[in-house]
Protein backbone atom coordinates (compact mmCIF):
# COMPACT_ATOMS: atom_id res chain seq x y z
CA UNK A 1 0.00 0.00 0.00
CA UNK A 2 2.78 2.37 0.70
CA UNK A 3 4.37 1.35 -2.48
CA UNK A 4 1.29 2.71 -4.57
CA UNK A 5 0.83 5.78 -2.34
CA UNK A 6 4.07 6.78 -2.57
CA UNK A 7 3.95 6.22 -6.61
CA UNK A 8 0.59 8.36 -6.64
CA UNK A 9 2.75 10.99 -4.97
CA UNK A 10 5.42 10.89 -6.97
CA UNK A 11 2.93 11.22 -10.34
CA UNK A 12 1.08 14.06 -8.60
CA UNK A 13 4.54 15.77 -7.81
CA UNK A 14 6.21 15.65 -11.32
CA UNK A 15 2.38 16.63 -12.57
CA UNK A 16 2.49 19.99 -10.28
CA UNK A 17 5.90 20.09 -11.69
CA UNK A 18 5.38 20.37 -14.71
CA UNK A 19 2.45 23.07 -14.60
CA UNK A 20 4.52 24.97 -12.93
CA UNK A 21 7.57 25.10 -14.79
CA UNK A 22 5.76 24.78 -18.54
CA UNK A 23 4.79 28.13 -18.65
CA UNK A 24 8.89 28.91 -18.59
CA UNK A 25 9.61 26.53 -20.58
CA UNK A 26 6.88 27.29 -23.01
CA UNK A 27 7.73 31.26 -23.33
CA UNK A 28 10.61 31.33 -26.41
CA UNK A 29 7.62 29.62 -28.45
CA UNK A 30 4.43 31.50 -27.74
CA UNK A 31 3.73 34.78 -29.14
CA UNK A 32 3.29 37.69 -26.66
CA UNK A 33 -0.08 38.13 -24.89
CA UNK A 34 -1.21 41.94 -24.01
CA UNK A 35 1.74 43.70 -25.39
CA UNK A 36 3.41 44.72 -28.98
CA UNK A 37 6.16 42.80 -30.41
CA UNK A 38 8.62 43.25 -33.21
CA UNK A 39 7.61 41.44 -36.29
CA UNK A 40 9.81 40.75 -39.50
CA UNK A 41 7.74 42.95 -42.10
CA UNK A 42 9.06 46.32 -43.29
CA UNK A 43 7.37 47.87 -46.14
CA UNK A 44 7.11 51.24 -48.05
CA UNK A 45 4.71 53.88 -48.44
CA UNK A 46 2.74 55.54 -45.43
CA UNK A 47 2.68 53.87 -42.22
CA UNK A 48 -0.57 51.98 -41.35
CA UNK A 49 -2.60 51.05 -38.96
CA UNK A 50 -5.00 48.14 -38.76
CA UNK A 51 -7.84 47.11 -36.64
CA UNK A 52 -9.15 44.28 -36.71
CA UNK A 53 -11.89 42.97 -34.09
CA UNK A 54 -15.70 42.48 -33.75
CA UNK A 55 -18.45 44.62 -33.15
CA UNK A 56 -19.03 42.80 -29.75
CA UNK A 57 -15.88 42.41 -28.62
CA UNK A 58 -14.70 43.88 -24.85
CA UNK A 59 -10.94 44.36 -25.82
CA UNK A 60 -11.49 45.33 -28.94
CA UNK A 61 -13.74 48.05 -27.46
CA UNK A 62 -11.76 48.87 -25.12
CA UNK A 63 -8.60 49.71 -27.38
CA UNK A 64 -10.82 51.51 -29.20
CA UNK A 65 -10.23 54.50 -26.71
CA UNK A 66 -6.75 54.93 -26.85
CA UNK A 67 -6.50 53.87 -30.25
CA UNK A 68 -8.85 57.23 -31.20
CA UNK A 69 -6.63 59.67 -29.16
CA UNK A 70 -3.36 58.22 -30.67
CA UNK A 71 -4.96 58.66 -34.30
CA UNK A 72 -6.56 61.93 -33.34
CA UNK A 73 -2.62 62.91 -33.30
CA UNK A 74 -2.60 62.48 -37.24
CA UNK A 75 -5.60 62.90 -38.51
CA UNK A 76 -9.66 62.72 -38.54
CA UNK A 77 -11.38 59.48 -37.42
CA UNK A 78 -15.45 58.94 -38.00
CA UNK A 79 -16.88 56.43 -35.89
CA UNK A 80 -19.95 55.58 -33.86
CA UNK A 81 -20.68 54.43 -30.26
CA UNK A 82 -21.33 51.31 -29.73
CA UNK A 83 -21.28 48.54 -26.46
CA UNK A 84 -19.74 44.79 -26.17
CA UNK A 85 -21.74 42.15 -26.15
CA UNK A 86 -24.03 42.30 -23.02
CA UNK A 87 -23.40 38.23 -22.25
CA UNK A 88 -19.63 38.36 -22.43
CA UNK A 89 -17.55 38.39 -19.67
CA UNK A 90 -16.92 41.69 -19.80
CA UNK A 91 -20.76 43.09 -20.79
CA UNK A 92 -21.35 46.28 -22.18
CA UNK A 93 -18.01 47.40 -21.89
CA UNK A 94 -18.44 51.19 -23.79
CA UNK A 95 -16.12 51.70 -27.69
CA UNK A 96 -16.08 53.45 -30.49
CA UNK A 97 -17.19 50.96 -34.02
CA UNK A 98 -14.44 53.36 -36.29
CA UNK A 99 -16.00 53.82 -39.75
CA UNK A 100 -13.26 55.87 -41.33
CA UNK A 101 -9.94 57.78 -41.04
CA UNK A 102 -8.29 60.54 -43.22
CA UNK A 103 -4.62 61.67 -42.40
CA UNK A 104 -1.84 62.93 -45.25
CA UNK A 105 0.78 60.69 -42.83
CA UNK A 106 -1.04 56.99 -42.06
CA UNK A 107 -3.29 54.90 -43.79
CA UNK A 108 -5.50 53.32 -40.79
CA UNK A 109 -8.29 50.64 -41.80
CA UNK A 110 -10.66 49.01 -39.27
CA UNK A 111 -12.14 45.53 -40.05
CA UNK A 112 -14.89 44.13 -38.05
CA UNK A 113 -15.52 40.52 -38.74
CA UNK A 114 -18.55 39.80 -36.66
CA UNK A 115 -21.76 40.71 -34.89
CA UNK A 116 -22.20 41.83 -31.45
CA UNK A 117 -22.89 38.04 -30.13
CA UNK A 118 -20.95 36.15 -32.68
CA UNK A 119 -23.66 35.16 -34.42
CA UNK A 120 -22.99 36.67 -37.84
CA UNK A 121 -21.09 38.72 -39.83
CA UNK A 122 -20.53 42.38 -38.75
CA UNK A 123 -23.79 43.08 -40.99
CA UNK A 124 -25.96 40.69 -38.75
CA UNK A 125 -25.97 38.36 -42.11
CA UNK A 126 -25.81 34.51 -41.27
CA UNK A 127 -22.19 33.01 -41.40
CA UNK A 128 -21.79 29.81 -43.46
CA UNK A 129 -18.92 27.36 -41.99
CA UNK A 130 -17.27 28.16 -38.86
CA UNK A 131 -16.12 31.65 -37.70
CA UNK A 132 -12.23 30.97 -37.75
CA UNK A 133 -12.91 30.27 -41.73
CA UNK A 134 -14.75 32.69 -42.15
CA UNK A 135 -12.55 35.05 -40.55
CA UNK A 136 -9.90 34.52 -42.16
CA UNK A 137 -11.66 34.37 -45.86
CA UNK A 138 -12.70 37.98 -44.91
CA UNK A 139 -9.36 39.48 -44.06
CA UNK A 140 -7.99 37.85 -47.42
CA UNK A 141 -10.24 39.47 -49.06
CA UNK A 142 -9.74 42.89 -47.53
CA UNK A 143 -5.43 43.55 -46.60
CA UNK A 144 -3.16 43.50 -48.73
CA UNK A 145 -0.85 39.77 -48.98
CA UNK A 146 1.59 40.40 -46.17
CA UNK A 147 -1.04 41.50 -43.80
CA UNK A 148 -3.02 39.04 -44.10
CA UNK A 149 -0.86 36.25 -44.05
CA UNK A 150 0.75 38.18 -40.60
CA UNK A 151 -2.93 38.21 -39.04
CA UNK A 152 -3.26 34.64 -39.87
CA UNK A 153 -0.29 33.64 -38.41
CA UNK A 154 -0.39 34.93 -35.04
CA UNK A 155 -4.00 34.35 -34.72
CA UNK A 156 -4.14 30.75 -36.11
CA UNK A 157 -1.02 29.63 -36.58
CA UNK A 158 1.39 30.60 -33.44
CA UNK A 159 0.64 29.73 -29.94
CA UNK A 160 -0.42 32.59 -27.14
CA UNK A 161 1.35 33.05 -24.43
CA UNK A 162 -0.41 31.43 -21.29
CA UNK A 163 -2.70 29.32 -23.34
CA UNK A 164 -1.02 25.68 -23.37
CA UNK A 165 -0.17 24.79 -26.52
CA UNK A 166 -2.86 27.14 -28.47
CA UNK A 167 -3.57 29.56 -30.43
CA UNK A 168 -5.58 32.98 -29.71
CA UNK A 169 -8.62 32.49 -31.94
CA UNK A 170 -8.81 28.82 -30.35
CA UNK A 171 -8.37 30.13 -26.87
CA UNK A 172 -11.62 31.92 -26.92
CA UNK A 173 -15.43 30.30 -27.22
CA UNK A 174 -16.41 30.41 -29.30
CA UNK A 175 -13.53 29.75 -31.73
CA UNK A 176 -12.95 33.07 -33.71
CA UNK A 177 -10.54 35.55 -34.83
CA UNK A 178 -9.90 37.64 -31.92
CA UNK A 179 -9.25 41.24 -31.94
CA UNK A 180 -5.58 42.49 -32.97
CA UNK A 181 -3.76 45.39 -33.90
CA UNK A 182 -1.56 45.81 -36.46
CA UNK A 183 1.20 48.79 -36.90
CA UNK A 184 3.82 48.71 -39.72
CA UNK A 185 5.78 51.29 -41.73
CA UNK A 186 9.20 51.17 -43.12
CA UNK A 187 11.42 51.40 -40.31
CA UNK A 188 9.42 48.54 -38.52
CA UNK A 189 5.59 46.06 -37.82
CA UNK A 190 4.90 45.61 -34.24
CA UNK A 191 1.47 43.21 -33.73
CA UNK A 192 -0.30 43.72 -30.58
CA UNK A 193 -3.11 40.88 -29.54
CA UNK A 194 -4.93 40.99 -26.74
CA UNK A 195 -5.74 44.16 -24.20
CA UNK A 196 -3.44 47.06 -23.47
CA UNK A 197 -5.53 47.40 -20.11
CA UNK A 198 -8.54 45.52 -19.03
CA UNK A 199 -12.59 46.41 -20.09
CA UNK A 200 -13.12 46.55 -16.43
CA UNK A 201 -11.34 50.05 -15.98
CA UNK A 202 -14.11 51.67 -17.79
CA UNK A 203 -16.99 49.42 -16.69
CA UNK A 204 -20.40 51.37 -16.38
CA UNK A 205 -18.30 54.59 -17.69
CA UNK A 206 -19.79 56.62 -20.80
CA UNK A 207 -19.17 57.26 -24.05
CA UNK A 208 -19.46 61.72 -23.51
CA UNK A 209 -17.27 61.20 -20.19
CA UNK A 210 -14.66 59.46 -22.02
CA UNK A 211 -14.59 61.42 -24.91
CA UNK A 212 -14.13 63.89 -23.21
CA UNK A 213 -11.60 63.43 -20.43
CA UNK A 214 -10.34 59.87 -21.49
CA UNK A 215 -7.19 60.86 -22.10
CA UNK A 216 -6.72 61.87 -19.09
CA UNK A 217 -7.30 58.44 -17.37
CA UNK A 218 -3.88 57.06 -16.24
CA UNK A 219 -4.63 53.51 -18.24
CA UNK A 220 -5.68 55.07 -21.18
CA UNK A 221 -3.37 57.57 -21.39
CA UNK A 222 -0.29 54.51 -20.69
CA UNK A 223 -2.01 52.59 -23.74
CA UNK A 224 -2.20 55.54 -26.20
CA UNK A 225 1.25 56.73 -25.78
CA UNK A 226 1.91 53.10 -26.33
CA UNK A 227 0.40 52.48 -29.81
CA UNK A 228 1.90 56.29 -30.40
CA UNK A 229 5.41 54.89 -29.23
CA UNK A 230 4.76 51.54 -31.89
CA UNK A 231 3.61 54.40 -34.88
CA UNK A 232 7.08 56.01 -34.17
CA UNK A 233 8.88 53.54 -34.13
CA UNK A 234 7.53 52.04 -37.08
CA UNK A 235 7.76 55.26 -39.17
Amino acid sequence: MKKYLSFAVAVISIILAIVIISPFVLGPFEEPHNSFFEVNYKPSGKERVILISWAGCPIGASLSWPLYFALEKYGNTSYYNWHSDPSDSFPCTPGLIFTGYSSNTINASFIYLYNENLTGNFHNNTISGNLVNYGLNELKSELPSAYYQMAKNYTTGEWISGSYFSTSADAVEPHHINTIIIISGSSGTYLLNGELYSPSSIDGDTHSNLLHDGKNMTFIQDSCKDINEYIQNAS
